[in-house]
């Protein structure tokens, strides 16, 4: 029988095509369910889930992945997500206030609202990455998203970089822009998600091992 080459199941468009197909799973996922605006954080917690199993392991069932994983952490990442939008409020409300107040006093109020800025972005860029990889309660993944964020800051500048050439590109570049409509969510959290697995692996050191074990599993 002759071969298929890229156009047989393992072949490289094939699997491109797949990946495609999951990206914009995965997108429209993250639509539907952040659109009660209060569960973006279990849905950004599942996108991540999601991405991190599909890089890992190549599972291709992300839509199950997803799922499973915005029921099992929806109590706590919405709590977390009215958290951090109650306090991106607040520093944004001081912000304002600082801006108008003049003198010593406006100088004041606006150095005390950038004085817990760096740690609230920090903690909000890692927290539900952490949140989708390890059980913790609430305080200590807060904890452990602030500490990993600084004990890996080649990786956090890299994401940094990331977020901002991705929103910038998003609202300046049409092509781009049609392109996060199709799929954005799914292509932020994929790419992003494979930083945060070079992450975690500082953590958990077996997980490597284990990955090649599960992936030739579903290659066999």
């Amino acid at each position: 029988m002759r071969s298929l080459g890229a156009f047989s199941y393992d072949g490289m468009l094939v699997r491109f095509l797949n990946l495609v197909a999951d990206l914009v799973a995965l997108h429209v996922l993250w639509l539907l369910c952040s659109l009660p605006i209060v569960t973006i954080g279990a849905s950004t917690t599942a996108l991540y889930y999601a991405c991190m199993k599909r890089i890992r392991t190549d599972e291709d069932h992300v839509h199950t992945n997803f799922l499973r994983a915005f029921r099992s952490n929806f109590k706590q990442a919405t709590v977390i997500w009215l958290m951090l939008a109650g306090a991106a409020l607040l520093l944004l409300l001081d912000f304002r206030i600082g801006m108008a107040l003049e003198g010593p006093v406006g100088t004041f109020v606006l150095i005390s609202c950038a004085i817990p800025l760096i740690p609230f972005l920090l903690t909000s860029l890692y927290i539900f990455p952490v949140l989708a990889k390890f059980e913790n309660p609430i305080v200590l993944n807060l904890k452990n998203a602030l500490i990993m964020s600084l004990h890996n800051f080649p990786f956090t500048l890299l994401l940094v970089v990331i977020v901002l050439t991705f929103a910038l590109a998003a609202v300046s570049f049409i092509p781009f822009t049609g392109l996060c409509i199709l799929c954005g969510a799914g292509i932020y959290g994929y790419f992003t998600s494979g930083i945060f697995i070079q992450v975690f692996r500082r953590y958990l050191p077996n997980e490597l091992e284990e990955d090649f074990e599960k992936t030739d599993l579903y290659h066999h």
